[in-house]
């Protein structure tokens, strides 16, 4: 299990709980306007048509947890080819690498001499599933979640805070309770993300230094590790483990 947004992703899909709707983040903060639909609507295609006119970005990411050990914060880089592979390289306080890659999802820890692997292929709703989350397509996600936008401007500049809640009605298992993401305006990719999941804690992923990349091949997503690694693999199908 990682200690950030992939474990508890691990965690979540293997065994997702019910959601209670009451959440205090769906009302406007201080300075925010909640937009309609139709302009949520409208928002939503653009920013859609956007990540799709950049398939391809690297950024500098941060990400925070806190639980019962403490507050920890690891720093590395990002490289995302959308829509369904994925890097996560922290460099700080130690290596560490998370990946998606098509239908699986691999983490390295180096301190630990061990590579974790869980394969979805065999369970391709839960696979979709993960793989919007994580990418954050919000197109795809619209089918799960319900998703409020609300609109800030503060010197000019638009930002944008997306909430998304699970619909009471999908038949699908959904380990989040909710995730809030937060965008300026035309901007390539999300400057923060905080995944809240059903158990667990919130993770809170910070990015800076977003720039649109030539396409990255499959290599990019390819890393080597010792042969005395521990290995472990895990395979997820349609029920379950």
């Amino acid at each position: 299990m990682r200690q950030h947004v992939p474990g508890l992703l691990i965690c979540a899909f293997l065994c997702a709980a019910a959601f209670s709707a009451e959440d205090p983040a769906l009302k406007p903060a201080a300075g925010e306007t909640r937009l309609e639909a139709v302009a949520g609507d409208r928002l939503l295609a653009e920013i859609a048509e956007r990540f799709k006119a950049s398939p391809s970005i690297k950024a500098k990411i941060q990400c925070e947890l806190e639980d019962l050990a403490g507050k920890r914060v690891e720093e590395g880089e990002l490289l995302l080819d959308r829509p369904a592979r994925l890097m996560r390289k922290f460099t700080k306080p130690s290596l560490k690498i998370w990946v998606l890659n098509e239908s699986y999802i691999q983490e390295y820890l180096p301190k630990r001499k061990s590579l974790s692997t869980i394969d979805f292929g065999k369970a391709p709703q839960k696979l979709a599933l993960l793989q919007s989350a994580v990418t954050l397509d919000v197109k795809a996600l619209a089918s799960v979640f319900n998703i409020s936008i609300f609109e800030s401007d503060k010197s000019g500049a638009k930002n944008y805070r997306l909430l998304l809640t699970p619909k009471s009605d999908t038949k699908q298992p959904v380990p989040y309770k909710r995730i809030q993401a937060r965008i300026a305006d035309k901007a390539l990719f999300f400057h923060e993300i905080e995944y809240v999941p059903q158990s667990g804690d919130p993770t809170l992923e910070k990015y800076t230094e977003i720039q649109a990349v030539e396409k990255l091949q499959e290599d990019a997503f390819v890393f080597e590790v010792p042969q005395d690694v521990k290995r472990k693999t895990e395979v997820v199908d349609g029920e379950g483990k």
